[in-house]
């Protein structure tokens, strides 16, 4: 039985969690960079109307950073297990093996990345459940002739 669809949808969940790496890497470079600091306090002090003190800055990039660890490590987690899911399913191999470490890599995402890495998340999950509820035909009736 061909597991392509399966397979496609781990790929796809592949890439998209390297897509949520970026943007964890991005969250950490953001609270490393003093440009980018200086850079939105001087917006800060440029709008009147903001509400948002430097002290109070500080502690929303903190925050983004510590959020942008946890994207980081759960996607690096998804792409892992994504890839096992992958290896295991192409040539449907182990599609039972395959479809538990989808559904772990969708689970992790979810759950670590608070809901931001949702689509690698529902892509994992979908290709999981196929892979563990889709069955091979029954094999060709016996003709009688021996």
């Amino acid at each position: 039985m061909k597991r392509t669809a399966e397979m496609v949808l781990g790929i796809i969940g592949i890439i998209t969690s390297g897509i949520l790496l970026f943007f964890g890497g991005s969250f950490i470079w953001a609270n490393k960079s003093e440009e980018f600091k200086m850079l939105m306090t001087e917006e800060l002090a440029a709008n009147p109307a903001a509400q948002l003190t430097s002290d109070e800055l500080s502690l929303v990039m903190e925050g983004l950073a510590s959020y942008g660890w946890a994207l980081v490590i759960a996607s690096l987690i998804g792409m892992l297990l994504g890839l096992i899911g992958v290896i295991r399913i192409k040539g449907n191999k182990n599609p039972k093996l395959a479809g538990w470490m989808f559904i772990a890599a969708g689970v992790s995402i979810g759950v670590i990345s608070v809901g931001f890495g949702f689509l690698p998340a529902i892509l994992y999950l979908i290709a999981g459940i196929m892979s563990l509820v889709r069955k091979p035909p029954p094999d060709a009736p016996d003709s009688g002739i021996e």
